[in-house]
């Protein structure tokens, strides 16, 4: 749980070597090359051609065995089949999705075929699409008509003349229904159908390729982005220099390589203005709250890694919302018949273990709060004894999820105290905490009836921590009058923040009101599954469970979408917003990029 030291490396070697060195560079896949760059030009197309076509064939439901050891086929040819079919399949689906829509028009005026326009005496037939409550403006045309079908909401009228008639004499809107017949429009259809389902075939054929498409990938990126770190070296008359970052544990291997190069190393801490790439450093159990972390922002480098407390604070958001001990075990289920498939991949791995101790976390509190797909254990039981926490003491709960957040807040300003020592901006920091917990405890004095400001202690620890705020929430130094003033125009900005976190501790109410929407929809479709048992007759039992599944179904999946997007804005906003200074960018390393990295 920290973000990993980096060093700012120097190689100097021969320009003669330069590319064998940074291909062994790629190799160790441990320096951050500055300006990289992405894949372009040429190389851009290349690259994007070959991605489409893997991604086309990986998309394919069904997969032949990769081959690993047949001779390769001609690249060129081999895109251009691809390219070929998912052309003539993409256009054989659109016209499938046309000509459905026009079997779906026509199928209201039945199977016809137009008669020759001599067989009609140059008449021609034309047709409208008429609401039930018009009929007696169909009554009213003069021209011939005819209605040939009729439904819930339509007449489907014909009318017979030499041109369309004009608005006055049919006051409808025409439907256009093409010179094909059904029956035509169906034969086009299977037809069209046939031909996928060849196309398909053929799909399935190229799958055989999938493996040495996504080391052709895997080729062109490796080759770009070699000849990207190529053009970031500065070239002299027989020597190159590469500037990297690399972490400091790293630079063993990186100074074994240049022994057998020939290269000279030379390697230095960051500088104060310098601001590495960031690289964190987590134990792969905890690793979900790193990806959290690094989908939102990634912290300074000279602040600290929070991954380990969003892992931790998040699973508990997510049980408090999701309220219920059934909802939490069916999550765990969920997760452990993804885990093999989740394996499979780095990400996968670490996600899969996060929604494991998310679900027990769901579990381990909707006990405590005797939840179980919104019943409750019958008293006297051994989960009765277990059910600490009443949901419908509003009070209490409220109380405690604003201790949640109060707590949470107060800790994101004690860990970036203790990283900003032995500097003053610590004293800020302990400042907030001062007045978060001063004001919390404050506000759970005022409810007693003999409360008396004067005689609570509580106001004047918020005092302490505004005037500490006030002082040292500037790192300005005091070496005269015109930084003091800037010193204290810095504090009072930030005491213009102190709305902001008694609003942010109030955020954390969205615990308990999540919490007890979930268990009251619970309950609630509990007892309308029961009553509709008990009140119907024949069917009710069917509509008992139907309603059980259906309302127990929408409620998990809700419960789930707000345990999920609340706890991470609780963690993502709230606390880092407290508890991280600055943000950094990714530590992106010269590597290679394996074929594997593209099927899984």
């Amino acid at each position: 749980m920290s973000i990993v030291a980096m060093r700012r490396m120097t190689l100097v070697g021969l320009l003669a070597h330069k590319s064998e060195i940074l291909r062994r560079l790629q190799a160790l896949g441990v320096a951050h090359v500055e300006d990289q760059g992405r894949v372009a030009g040429d190389e851009h197309r290349e690259y994007a051609e070959l991605l489409a076509a893997l991604d086309y064939l990986m998309a394919c439901p069904l997969r032949r065995r990769p081959q690993h050891s047949e001779p390769a086929p001609e690249l060129g040819a081999l895109l251009a089949e691809i390219r070929d079919n998912r052309l003539r399949r993409e256009a054989l689906q659109d016209r499938l999705t046309l000509l459905r829509r026009h079997r779906r028009e026509l199928r209201p005026w039945g199977n016809f075929h137009f008669p020759p326009l001599e067989a009609l005496a140059g008449q021609r037939l034309w047709f409208y699409s008429v609401p039930l409550g018009q009929r007696q403006a169909v009554e009213a045309i003069t021209l011939p008509w005819q209605i040939v079908n009729r439904d819930h909401r339509s007449l489907y009228l014909v009318v017979i003349a030499a041109e369309e008639p004009p608005l006055e004499a049919v006051p409808f809107e025409r439907s256009h229904t093409g010179g094909l017949s059904l029956s035509e429009v169906r034969a086009q259809e299977d037809a069209a159908h046939v031909e996928l389902e060849r196309l398909e075939a053929e799909r399935y054929l190229l799958t055989h390729w999938i493996f040495f498409l996504a080391s052709q990938v895997a080729r062109v990126s490796n080759e770009a982005t070699l000849r990207h770190a190529a053009q970031g070296c500065s070239d002299l008359d027989t020597l190159f220099v590469l500037e990297a970052w690399v972490p400091a544990r790293e630079l063993a291997a990186i100074a074994r390589l240049c022994e057998h190069h020939d290269v000279a190393l030379h390697h230095r801490p960051p500088l104060a203005e310098e601001e590495p790439p960031i690289l964190l450093d987590n134990p792969e159990w905890a690793a979900g709250g790193e990806e959290a972390v690094g989908f939102f922002q990634l912290p300074g480098y000279r602040s600290w890694d929070p991954s380990l407390m969003v892992f931790y604070s998040f699973s508990l958001f997510f049980a408090v919302i999701l309220a219920d001990a059934g909802y939490g075990l069916l999550c765990a289920l969920i997760c452990l018949a993804w885990r093999f498939r989740w394996q499979q991949s780095r990400l996968g791995r670490r996600l899969s273990t996060m929604g494991l101790v998310m679900s027990g976390a769901a579990l381990v509190y909707g006990v405590l709060v005797g939840s179980y797909f919104g019943l409750t254990p019958p008293p006297g039981t051994w989960l009765a004894r277990l059910h600490w926490f009443d949901m419908d003491d509003f009070d209490a709960m409220m109380t405690l999820s604003i201790a949640i957040g109060v707590m949470h807040l107060i800790l994101a300003n004690v860990i970036a105290g203790w990283v900003a020592r032995p500097r003053r901006l610590a004293l800020g920091n302990l400042g907030w905490v001062l007045i978060i917990g001063g004001g919390f405890l404050l506000w759970r004095a005022s409810l007693d009836e003999a409360f008396v400001l004067g005689d609570s202690p509580w106001g004047y620890i918020i005092l302490v921590g505004g005037l500490l705020v006030l002082a040292f929430s500037s790192s300005v130094p005091l070496d005269g009058w015109r930084h003091v003033l800037q010193r204290l125009g810095g504090g009072l900005s930030s005491l213009a923040e102190l709305s902001q976190a008694f609003g942010h501790a109030l955020s954390y109410m969205r615990l308990f009101a999540l919490g007890l929407s979930s268990a009251s929809l619970a309950v609630t479709f509990n007892q309308l599954a029961v009553n509709v048992r008990d009140g119907v007759d024949g069917g009710g039992t069917l509509l008992f469970l139907l309603i059980l599944l259906l309302g127990h179904g929408l409620n998990f999946v809700l419960a789930l979408m707000g345990g999920v997007i609340h706890g991470l804005r609780l963690n993502l906003i709230e606390f880092l917003r407290w508890g991280v200074k600055g943000e950094g960018r990714a530590f992106k390393a010269l590597a290679n990029r394996e074929e594997t990295t593209w099927i899984k």
